[in-house]
């Protein structure tokens, strides 16, 4: 068998693997060769399929600025950018893990996550604003989520792969990596498959960035619980977790939450796999989020969660889950005018919505008992709070009282013809049992002891436990590639 010796491997092809990459080549790698397992035209991973934006500590609109040197100052001025502190970061951190997270690997992503993103903009990485709500002519954002790369997910992955080839990293194209070789002492390299044979690349450093297991059904059977092998992948159908379990036999001890996942509401019609773009690529279009506009409902007709516990960014990671776990794995996100002029246009058209001039002719059109479903939405509306103002820039009070289940905020009448109403169902971004590392990005073996040379970043972690903040994944793909980048010279 043919060897090859190189001075750090990085495997996989997404934004993590880049991070790590173009970290290494950096601070000294005289030859950095990253493997990825997908043909070149679906290079790229999970950033492919998302708007990749970034939570991370920063002091406000002067710093923010910063990234957006080619915004006009008048649109700039209407951005409403609050400081978002460390204290802010790790409380985000703790309350959505339910206080699971590594304490140190927290305080790693927190304290580094400034300057890993001003990094990015640093070796050329463009950035523009990211979603909004405009109140009054004010652009309100998201806590923490100010900006994304330019052009989303591809966007990235393009102008990474641009500065990468800048710098000398070899991209190898359909390299599947079939076996780590040494021991739970020492990486030495790794096997390569690709189109025309086998071959062992030998190397100082192996940083893996390769994703998780979500787009593999066996394990999603055997590791997420009832039907999970029946749920829809909205990422990269390559992230199959070969190397995590190349990585696991090798002694690399696990971390994270092995029953848990980030899993989303997205259009039941979405494919099995990879989730349809939006035109402008900044992420896809089955996306399904603006459930704290309206109310959300199983096939029975009845509500099961409280639509409007936080922000979307803080609850649509767990909310996939909420709806797999209904009849048939399907919901019904309803909305009268007042929701549907809040609703994202790239994310919720006219022509996907069932709409109707009632809510009971709506339930005959979706196949929901009529009777059920005006019970449901008159109940609801009873026990909205008239007294307490509504304002979608901000959790607002505006709630339920004597319901179950409540709605925390955000909470309207349902009562403003024609209704529409769209099917959910539950869509699978990324798992959250992975590999354990330390704050320098090394992977820990079974005996609590770094694996000498083999670092890891991105999907690949066990970092997450039952929820994750969004926009959490992109910083810690930085972070954690910067570090292992770094540390593996």
């Amino acid at each position: 068998m043919n060897t090859e010796k190189v001075g750090v491997i990085v495997v996989g092809g997404g934004s993590a693997a880049f991070e790590a990459a173009v970290s290494a080549r950096q601070n000294g790698a005289e030859k950095v060769v990253m493997l990825e397992k997908a043909p070149e035209p679906e290079f790229g991973g999970n950033a492919r399929f998302s708007h990749t934006g970034f939570r991370f500590v920063h002091s406000g609109a002067a710093e923010v600025r910063e990234f957006l040197p080619d915004l006009d100052e008048s649109t700039f001025r209407l951005m409403h950018i609050p400081p978002y502190t460390k204290v802010d970061f790790m409380a985000d951190l703790k309350r959505v893990t339910q206080n699971r997270i590594n304490q140190e690997l927290a305080e790693t992503l927190v304290n580094e996550s400034n300057e890993a993103v001003h990094w990015m903009r640093d070796v050329g990485i463009k950035w523009e604003p990211a979603n909004f709500v405009v109140v009054d002519g004010r652009h309100y954002f998201e806590p923490g989520i100010v900006i994304h790369t330019v052009g989303g997910g591809q966007g990235q992955l393009f102008q990474w792969r641009e500065i990468a080839t800048r710098m000398g990293i070899e991209i190898r194209y359909e390299s599947r990596v079939h076996a780590l070789l040494g021991n739970d002492r020492r990486i030495e390299g790794v096997g390569v498959s690709n189109p025309t044979g086998e071959y062992d690349l030998l190397a100082d450093a192996v940083i893996l960035c390769s994703g998780g297991f979500q787009a593999n059904t066996e394990m999603r059977a055997r590791y997420l619980g009832p039907n999970a092998d029946l749920m829809k992948v909205r990422g990269s159908k390559h992230n199959t977790g070969e190397v995590l379990h190349l990585a696991l036999a090798l002694g690399a001890k696990s971390s994270g939450h092995w029953q848990g996942a980030h899993a989303t509401p997205i259009d039941a019609k979405a494919p099995d796999f990879e989730s349809p773009l939006r035109s402008d690529g900044r992420g896809n279009s089955a996306n399904r989020y603006s459930y704290q506009y309206g109310i959300t409902v199983n096939s029975l007709g009845q509500r099961f969660f409280d639509e409007g516990e936080a922000h979307h960014s803080y609850t649509y990671a767990k909310t996939g889950w909420a709806v797999l776990g209904q009849p048939g794995g399907v919901a019904y996100q309803i909305f009268d005018q007042k929701g549907i002029r809040l609703l994202r246009k790239d994310r919720y058209s006219a022509e996907d919505a069932i709409e109707a001039s009632s809510i009971a002719e709506l339930a005959r059109k979706v196949g929901i008992e009529p009777a059920v479903l005006a019970h449901t939405v008159d109940e609801f509306n009873r026990a909205v709070r008239e007294t307490v103002n509504f304002d979608p820039t901000k959790p607002d009070g505006k709630c339920t009282a004597d319901l179950n289940p409540r709605k925390s905020n955000w909470a309207n009448r349902i009562d403003e013809p024609p209704f529409r109403a769209y099917a959910v169902t539950g869509g699978i971004t990324f798992t959250f049992g992975g590999l354990e590392v330390n704050r320098s990005a090394q992977v820990i073996n079974t005996s609590g002891h770094p694996i000498r040379g083999l670092y890891a970043s991105g999907d690949i972690l066990g970092l997450f436990y039952h929820n994750y903040p969004s926009c959490t994944g992109q910083t810690r793909n930085v972070v954690f590639g910067r570090l292992a980048g770094k540390n593996c010279l």
